[in-house]
């Protein structure tokens, strides 16, 4: 079998009848298999749903986990929110999240948080997590820090998916799991290439290499559920705006606040840099479709033309990714001190 990258042309992409559109979504209602629907339809499904959550499907906040169903006997495919659609929803709906509890219990690694809405509506939520390998032998160095975050992240996954109405298993619960990879057709990747792995993960990559992507091969699809809030879809961790982009005659003052905001965000990050700025702003205005007369890599210029929630997404999305780049940084000397600690003889 093949695993050479296989270009996809929307115009190719078969679209299911009516027919037996119908008789997959009632064995997916019946079972929750999404592995039965036709692929086009897979794929307007992922969309549909980050839709009636409100959050950004380019983000790839769901991934798509097989798993033996002791029930049906059989494999079964499911969408399962992932660390950035809880974030998403964690920003979306305000929900604050503060520990309330970390100890060890035994060999378990216990972790409680609460979160409060702006309503003042309060939960709590706990995770366990095993501190021992499969020989029972105690987690030492990388591998036990990376049990502790895990068990956090955990969580607050928990939490924030019960708070805003998502019941769903533990991904440690899911027997015989595995992660799958859907290609920008809808069809499953049975054996997928690191190439093809990252176009699934990053749309923003494949668009700029003019690979397909969901976004584009799946709009127009019908999933055929009936009665669906035709609601927008988000671009970012902000406000959620519709797909109408107005144009605005903008206050300069207010330009100079937007500008005062990405330069204070920005500051100390690869971002500050002219050349990086001047490259995100024309990719960020071309990857959202914007009207060629909308398009730019100025900053001033998107600040003039945008709208407030326009503004608010793009500050929005630089600020997660600074903050992710962070982590992600702060992970890296975490792991080379652990490193370096295992080396140590005492």
């Amino acid at each position: 079998m093949t695993t050479e990258l296989v270009h996809i042309d929307p115009d190719d992409v078969a679209m299911p009848d009516a027919e037996s559109a119908r008789s997959a979504l009632d064995h997916y209602l019946g079972t929750g298999d999404l592995g039965g629907l036709p692929s086009a339809q897979r794929a307007a499904l992922y969309l549909e749903v980050c839709r009636s959550l409100g959050i950004n499907p380019r983000t790839r906040p769901l991934d798509w986990i097989e798993f033996y169903d002791p029930e049906t006997k059989g494999k079964k495919l499911v969408l399962y929110p992932n660390k950035t659609c809880t974030d998403q929803l964690a920003y979306l709906h305000k929900i604050r999240v503060r520990l309330v509890e970390e100890k060890t219990v035994g060999t378990l690694f216990k972790v409680v948080v609460e979160g409060t809405m702006p309503d003042g509506r309060q939960e709590t939520n706990v995770a366990y997590l095993d501190l021992t390998d499969a020989q029972g032998q105690p987690l030492r160095g990388q591998r036990y820090g990376n049990a502790l975050m895990k068990c956090h992240t955990k969580a607050k996954r928990r939490l924030v998916l019960g708070m805003v109405g998502m019941s769903i298993p533990d991904d440690d619960s899911l027997p015989k799991a595995r992660r799958v990879y859907v290609d920008a057709g809808g069809n499953v990747i049975e054996h997928p290439t690191a190439e093809q792995r990252a176009l699934a993960e990053r749309p923003d990559m494949a668009r700029v290499i003019g690979e397909p992507t969901l976004e584009g091969t799946a709009r127009g699809v019908e999933t055929g559920f009936e009665g669906e809030p035709d609601l927008p879809i988000r671009d970012g961790p902000g406000p959620v705006r519709t797909e109408a982009r107005p144009t605005f005659r903008r206050d300069p003052k207010q330009v100079e606040r937007w500008l005062g905001a990405w330069h204070g965000i920005v500051k100390g990050t690869p971002y500050e840099d002219a050349d990086e700025r001047h490259k995100w702003f024309r990719q960020w205005t071309a990857m959202l479709d914007w009207p060629q007369a909308k398009q730019t890599d100025s900053s001033k210029a998107f600040f003039e033309r945008c709208s407030d929630d326009e503004a608010a997404d793009l500050l929005a999305r630089i600020r997660l990714v600074k903050e992710q780049d962070r982590a992600a940084l702060l992970a890296d000397v975490t792991n080379a001190a652990d490193e370096l600690d295992d080396e140590r003889p005492f």
